[in-house]
């Protein structure tokens, strides 16, 4: 199209791509809904259409800005991956793209709570060098920090005040800006602050499991369905600071296996299961961040949230949870 040529005499690549759309199984989905579109500023060159038997689409184009790249179909979660924001797209002028659509299966009720930054919501320490337990299905600490019932994961955080971040004579008139402020809340907005976080799990055979190879990032829903049986371990430990980029990761989520009980020969009995898309955000100030998914049902390792069904009630702080 006059669009496209346009782009090309900018001197912008042509670029061939092509979507392989699977389920979780990796059998290929055919009749999938495909866009493939080559962003170009407030225009689009988008090619709309279907996966064949093979579960592929391809187009061809050149983008100024970026691509766009979408997936679905009835009964699966959808896909969608941008390049023109924060996704990185694979570099030459012919490029393959693996879609996985998993299924819709039994979305259920849990306890949801988001607390990623942004959302205005955190989990705040009351103390430093203490190990503090907090409830997945209150939302809260545990006695006598807030009014939790049952510690399922415990939190100790401790952090140094190393300094300014501005110069003496720019702190002056910081200070003089806001001479009302007490030294705590000066230190908070312009301090340079080391911080820990150790993680520990309360219960012999409770702990956390890292999902890396199965987490899909273009996904509405991230991470598997079912959390799994086994590989949980019961120490974590972060590290953050105030004055250097975010150590968080985009491309990892967690299953945790909490309220562990054992029969006289140490086999599990009953035991709770939370999912946790995406990592812990620390501020290395005495902030933590995350979203979290609570199954209060024993045993059911079943974590595929159906978002109208959050058991937080909707005035809830952090309870608009919408991914699944």
């Amino acid at each position: 199209t006059a669009v496209v040529l346009k782009a090309d005499l900018l001197g912008q690549e042509s670029k061939a791509i092509t979507l392989h759309v699977v389920d979780e199984t990796g059998s290929p989905l055919e009749n999938a809904r495909t866009v493939i579109s080559y962003v170009l500023g407030r225009d689009a060159d988008e090619h709309i259409g279907l996966t064949d038997r093979n579960g592929a689409f391809s187009a061809q184009g050149t983008a100024l800005i970026g691509v766009y790249l979408a997936a679905s179909k009835d009964g699966y979660y959808p896909a969608r991956f941008d390049s023109s924001r924060s996704d990185v797209l694979p570099s030459g002028s012919n490029i393959e793209k693996l879609f996985v659509l998993p299924r819709v299966l039994k979305p259920t009720a849990l306890y949801a709570l988001d607390l990623r930054p942004g959302r205005g919501y955190s989990v705040h320490f009351p103390v430093q060098n203490e190990w503090l337990g907090y409830d997945f299905q209150t939302g809260d600490w545990v006695p006598p920090y807030g009014k939790g019932r049952t510690a399922d994961i415990l939190f100790r955080f401790r952090n140094e005040f190393i300094g300014w971040k501005s110069s003496d004579k720019d702190m002056e008139n910081n200070r003089r800006l806001n001479s009302d402020a007490g030294e705590a809340e000066i230190r908070f907005t312009y301090g340079k602050f080391d911080a820990e976080l150790e993680i520990l799990f309360p219960g012999v055979k409770e702990g956390m499991h890292e999902e890396k190879d199965h987490f899909l990032s273009y996904s509405q829903l991230k991470l598997p369905h079912i959390a799994p049986a086994d590989g949980y371990v019961s120490t974590w430990r972060y590290i953050a600071n105030t004055y250097s980029p975010t150590t968080a990761r985009d491309n990892v989520g967690f299953f945790l296996r909490t309220r562990v009980q054992l029969d006289d020969n140490g086999n599990i009995i009953s035991t709770n299961y939370t999912k946790i898309l995406g990592d812990f955000y620390l501020d290395a100030r005495g902030d933590l961040r995350f979203l979290y998914y609570f199954n209060p049902v024993p045993n059911d390792r079943n974590l595929e949230f159906d978002p109208k069904r959050n058991l937080f009630p909707t005035n809830f702080p952090g309870a608009n949870v919408s991914d699944p």
